[in-house]
């Protein structure tokens, strides 16, 4: 619940360009939320009397929030500026209407029950200006709470909640909306979560929740920039506030992408002509790669991971900044690496909840990125087109290529499909979604921490109605710990004279899970197929090796559906078993489970 600030709280005065003057700032301020509980945002507005010229600069003026917890610890979070905003969806598309004054706000996340305190610390030039301590109460987390997310002190290959619930990523990437705005993730956002995904992707382009961009006037000048000044885009952000609130809602963690390649790539998907760093914008850059490089940029940079952390930065379910989409489209080398290195450092300084930090790139596969300490996760981003037909096949021999590389570090295939050249191409190729299919259950099973995620989310998985197949690997990984088993990726052998199978599978010390693959179930591609197999695969047998000698369980599940097709009890000896595989066509999945362990 939420309450409107206390009237003696003048918004208004907040929002002037040029406070009162005078040498000494001041604040007035307020609790917003009304009930603090363990791991749900506490938030705190007002309004601040001071000289500016753009409020989003912390050299001008700068407010951070300290919320003194009952164990005497204290919490600091910048502060934002901002204004409120509504929406309507009229004649499908999204309208976005500024309501109320400007003003500022603090946001936090307590992490302990009981008596805390809060005050505002604002500095200008003319000097700083603290708030009085005011109390409030803090109730333990509710059921479902479970905190942030973190790298498993089991296995930090895996990641796990602050109250140790373990974690794993189902879902796709939702980049940005389409015409309707919002309200396009109203709808997608509802489809996932029906099918128990736990994960989607956001960017931050300049068509979407970017906060520096440029207008152009009429005749083709540069009426505006928000280049380090985000008050012509605080529309976005308060778009931003509601998906990641929706998202909340929905238990679903978002990767929030702060920068695109297209802006400063001259390569691929370029808007160099249009970013406001470029120098012909009155940005400071006369090539975008300078990005790495100029002072001025990467502290412009700097300003925005401040106000990203002061926005966003309290949300549980962020799962991670991302600093760059396909950054190697961009730049490649020491400097590059460098850059990562000092942005990730001023994320780490700025945000006290220490979320995880990536990045990822189109390209390459193991490097010096991917060593840099303060990269938490490796990502793999795969499109299948041009390479041979099997994407499974590939998509694990790269898996296995960034675990023997860096073997300690979680891996994900955040980005993949079957054709790189857009949803037409890829629809004409895969109109079933069998690759679709196959990117989901591969990216999982050849050992990343989640699911293959999905591109084409908008024009392809939305319009030929592909959740199901969410759904279907949600329930068959439902109740298992991944963290807890010190999984394996292995490649059982599968056989049977006269076709073509593959199987893919982790080990653990009380679960197996395998998925086995009809390969010649493919869509049609270059040269052209006959079309997917539909032949039963019928007497194939699977033989595992490396478990616990004892009584085990075999479900065998659909993976279409998600479905229990058969059941048996299994005997391993030696180490060893070999299962008959129930008759499929497509592909069938196995979840094998010792019996009389608990299930971890």
């Amino acid at each position: 619940m939420r309450l409107a600030l206390l009237l003696s709280i003048p918004l208004a005065l907040g929002a002037a360009r040029c406070g009162i003057p005078g040498p000494q700032p001041s604040a007035t301020a307020g609790a917003w939320t009304t009930e603090a509980r363990v791991f749900e945002r506490f938030e705190t507005a007002g309004s601040i009397w001071a000289e500016w010229d753009n409020p989003f600069d912390p050299a001008q003026v700068r407010l951070d929030g300290e919320f003194r917890a009952p164990d005497g610890s204290v919490v600091e979070m910048p502060g934002f500026f901002t204004r409120h905003f509504g929406r309507r969806l009229v004649g499908g598309f999204e309208r976005v209407e500024a309501r109320g004054q400007t003003h500022w706000r603090v946001r936090m996340t307590p992490t302990q029950p009981g008596s805390w305190e809060w005050r505002w610390r604002v500095t200008t030039p003319s000097g700083a200006f603290e708030t009085a301590w005011e109390p409030f109460e803090v109730a333990p987390a509710a059921p479902g709470r479970h905190g942030f997310l973190r790298r498993s002190p089991l296995d930090g290959r895996h990641l796990r909640f602050d109250d140790g619930t373990p974690y794993v990523a189902i879902g796709q990437n939702l980049a940005w909306y389409d015409g309707r705005g919002t309200f396009a993730y109203d709808d997608w956002i509802a489809k996932l979560a029906v099918e128990g995904v736990t994960y989607i992707r956001l960017w931050m382009p300049s068509w979407a929740f970017g906060l520096e961009t440029i207008r152009r006037a009429p005749d083709g000048s540069v009426a505006s920039s928000s280049l380090g000044d985000y008050t012509d885009r605080l529309d976005r952000a308060w778009q931003l506030d509601h998906v990641m609130d929706l998202a909340e809602r929905h238990g679903i963690q978002v990767m929030l992408c702060i920068q695109n390649h297209g802006p400063f790539s001259l390569e691929a998907n370029s808007e160099w002509d249009d970013n406001p760093y470029n120098a012909a914008n009155g940005g400071p850059l006369h090539e975008p790669a300078a990005i790495f490089t100029d002072p001025e940029a990467r502290a412009l940079f700097q300003r925005r991971l401040r106000y990203l952390v002061a926005r966003w930065g309290h949300a549980t379910n962020l799962l991670a900044w991302e600093l760059w989409n396909e950054v190697d489209l961009v730049g490649q080398g020491d400097a590059v690496v460098q850059w990562h290195a000092e942005m990730a450092d001023t994320l780490r300084m700025l945000d006290p909840y220490d979320h995880l930090i990536s990045t990822s790139l189109a390209r390459s596969t193991t490097g010096p990125l991917w060593d840099l300490p303060q990269i938490d996760f490796t990502q793999i981003h795969h499109y299948q087109f041009p390479l041979p037909i099997d994407m499974p096949t590939v998509l694990h021999s790269r898996l296995r290529a960034y675990a023997n590389a860096h073997p300690d570090k979680p891996r994900l295939v955040s980005e993949y499909g079957v054709d790189y050249r857009g949803p037409a191409e890829t629809l004409a190729g895969d109109p079933d979604g069998v690759g679709f299919h196959q990117g989901l259950w591969v990216g999982l099973l050849g050992g990343g921490f989640g699911t293959g995620m999905s591109w084409w989310w908008d024009n392809v998985v939305d319009p030929s109605d592909l959740y199901f197949h969410f759904g279907a690997i949600a329930r068959f990984v439902a109740g298992i710990a991944f963290d807890a088993q010190g999984f394996q990726a292995i490649r059982p052998a599968v056989a049977l004279p006269g076709r073509s199978l593959a199987a893919y599978a982790l080990r653990g010390e009380s679960a197996l899970l395998a998925w086995i693959q009809n390969v010649e179930h493919q869509w049609t591609f270059e040269p052209p197929l006959d079309g997917p197999d539909e032949r039963p695969v019928e007497g194939a047998t699977l033989t595992l090796a490396g478990l616990a000698d004892g009584a085990w369980t075999a479900r065998w599940i659909d993976p279409y559906t998600g479905n229990d097709v058969a059941s048996e009890s299994v005997t391993v000896t030696g180490g060893a078993a070999t299962l008959l595989v129930p008759t499929f066509t497509r592909d069938t999945a196995l979840r094998l489970e010792r019996r009389g362990e608990e299930l971890r």
